[in-house]
């Protein structure tokens, strides 16, 4: 069933109808529409048309130009999130995924002072390429099928994570089912962000592909029969609220599938070299190769991705990254191997290196200590 968002901008409704064509697809549709000037006619229009929204795009600064009637916002993208949430808190107005599409040197600083967790999902329109578009649109589609199951399922604590995640009891850490646990009843957008934010954009319980590949020691780029393994390791992939839009795999029963048909020996402690080559004996497949080491690093045992080079890693020769002093306990902290440090490849996504590190790393930049 296709999907419907409507995307609120302030620019001319031709320029902002490109600004999100490339999200649609036969799944998806994303209608632009100019801002209604007022804080009033705008919340009376998404309450009238609720029942046909299934997504609501907001820019950030709505105020910037006049509509076609002449008329600025005299309100923000923040602003009107932040009501329509308190009236989907109150039931007054249905469940529905607000995204934030805006361009903006400061977004982060501003999302960090006006409430990220208000929005489902950020994209930086100075970001957008015509690569990840049907990336985002992958997730959009799932936002909106998301809502709908949590929004049927977000009072039969019992059943979550049957009906919502897809998986038994036994395969998850106790205390994310103790988390869960305590947010059902609540709003949907609650829950929906724990889910995207505490799950499954957090290595843990749930890996993303990358890290797969990572743990299985294999170069995904030179291994042909890439895409026949996936297929086998089917039965762990996450199949639960939000999968159309975030590619996860269950590590426990990755781990479970690995000790049952590859080898009792942990793969933790396995090179990379042994695991690919124990599970090219075990399932015939000839065509995977496995990853190297990137430079300065010792370990060939990865587990984990460099935030540097998006290149896997073992957490021995990577560095701790800043800001996960708080992590919940199913979570795994994030690593920049040492090399993308001292040449402080692709920051952006990693910004600084943990206090515990930067007097480690000092000393290496000024080439007193080798690693």
């Amino acid at each position: 069933m296709k999907r419907n968002y409507i995307y609120i901008d302030d620019d001319k409704l031709e320029n902002s109808q490109a600004k999100v064509r490339g999200f649609n697809s036969k799944y998806l549709n994303v209608c632009a529409e100019q801002h209604k000037g007022t804080w009033e006619a705008q919340l009376s229009y998404i309450q009238k048309n609720a029942p046909k929204i299934d997504g609501l795009i907001l820019d950030l600064g709505l105020c910037d130009l006049p509509n076609s009637n002449s008329e600025r916002a005299d309100f923000r993208g923040t602003s009107l999130a932040q009501e329509i949430r308190t009236r989907q808190k109150g039931v007054i107005l249905k469940s529905f995924p607000i995204v934030l599409f805006s361009a903006n040197d400061k977004l982060q600083e501003l999302l960090e002072t006006t409430g990220a967790d208000l929005f489902d999902l950020c994209i930086d329109k100075d970001s957008i390429c015509v690569e990840i578009f049907d990336e985002l649109s992958s997730k959009l589609y799932a936002l909106a099928e998301g809502y709908k199951i949590l929004a049927d399922n977000n009072h039969q604590a019992p059943d979550i994570l049957s009906n919502i995640l897809k998986v038994n009891n036994k395969d998850i850490d106790e205390r994310l089912i103790s988390e869960l646990n305590k947010l059902i009843g609540s709003p949907t957008h609650s829950l929906a962000h724990f889910i995207i934010h505490e799950v499954l954009e957090h290595k843990g319980v749930l890996i993303n592909t990358s890290t797969l590949a990572a743990r299985l020691g294999i170069d995904v780029e030179k291994s042909d029969d890439w895409g026949q393994l996936l297929k086998i390791l089917d039965i762990a992939k996450y199949k639960g609220v939000f999968c159309e839009g975030w590619i996860r795999w269950w590590m426990p029963a990755i781990e479970d599938w690995w000790s049952t048909y590859i080898s009792n020996d942990n793969i933790r402690s396995m090179s990379a070299k042994n695991r690919v080559s124990l599970l090219k004996e075990k399932l015939n497949l000839s065509e995977l190769q496995a990853a190297c080491p990137i430079d300065r690093a010792e370990s060939d045992a990865f587990w984990t991705i460099c935030q540097g080079y998006k290149r896997p890693i073992d957490t021995t020769d990577g560095l701790l990254i800043d800001g996960q002093e708080n992590l919940y306990p199913w979570q795994e902290p994030e690593y920049v191997s040492i090399d993308a440090a001292l040449r402080r490849r692709n920051i952006a996504e990693w910004k600084n290196v943990s206090v515990i590190e930067r007097d480690f790393l000092a000393e290496l930049q000024r080439g007193s200590v080798k690693r």
